[in-house]
């Protein structure tokens, strides 16, 4: 309930940067309860993967409800996908980077699958050291005693190991501890 309430506002403007187009195919890395099953237009080809049995069956309660067909549900790791190189034209990675035990590796394969010139958008709570304040630091503890998150993940290094180029950077919710970061894939 937390995190579905907190974290919807970045949800909401990352579903808006990604812009799907009907006809695209469209990869959700880290789908977990489905809560953006209902927020892709019906023309569009969606495949939306997690590694937790549990929460794709929530998300398939909740594609099921709102009759989104068009969205299939794979049970897959996000650092091992099984896909062919550039076989989206967009990926979308919601709050995955800091929960996986790699995100460096998770972010390469999200650009791996995405085909040249597509588009990434990561959606993740990023290292603002340089501006962080009091309550990004009260967050960042309960987060991380919470669910283990990884509250210190640099955006630069990662963009530049992962070889995704930012094309803009959209701070999100209350307080704004998150980020929308649209990437094209060279």
């Amino acid at each position: 309930m937390v995190y579905g309430a907190l974290l919807q506002p970045g949800r909401r403007r990352a579903m808006t940067r990604l812009a799907a187009a009907p006809g695209e195919r469209i990869l959700e890395m880290g789908v977990g309860t489905g809560l953006t099953v209902r927020r892709y237009p019906a023309g569009c080809h969606v495949t939306a993967i997690d590694v937790s049995a549990p929460m794709l069956d929530r998300a398939a309660r909740r594609r099921a409800r709102h009759q989104t067909g068009h969205l299939h549900l794979c049970r897959m790791d996000a650092m091992r996908l099984a896909f062919p190189d550039a076989t989206f034209d967009a990926v979308y990675v919601p709050y995955l980077l800091n929960v996986v035990p790699d995100p460096l590796r998770a972010a390469r394969e999200a650009a791996r699958v995405c085909r040249p010139g597509g588009r990434v958008v990561l959606l993740n709570h990023f290292d603002r050291t340089y501006e962080s304040d009091a309550s990004d630091r009260v967050i960042g503890r309960l987060a991380r005693l919470l669910s283990g998150v990884n509250w210190q993940l640099a955006l630069e290094p990662l963009l530049a190991a992962s070889g995704l180029r930012a094309v803009s950077v959209e701070p999100v919710n209350i307080p704004r501890v998150s980020a929308v970061v649209v990437c094209v894939r060279p």
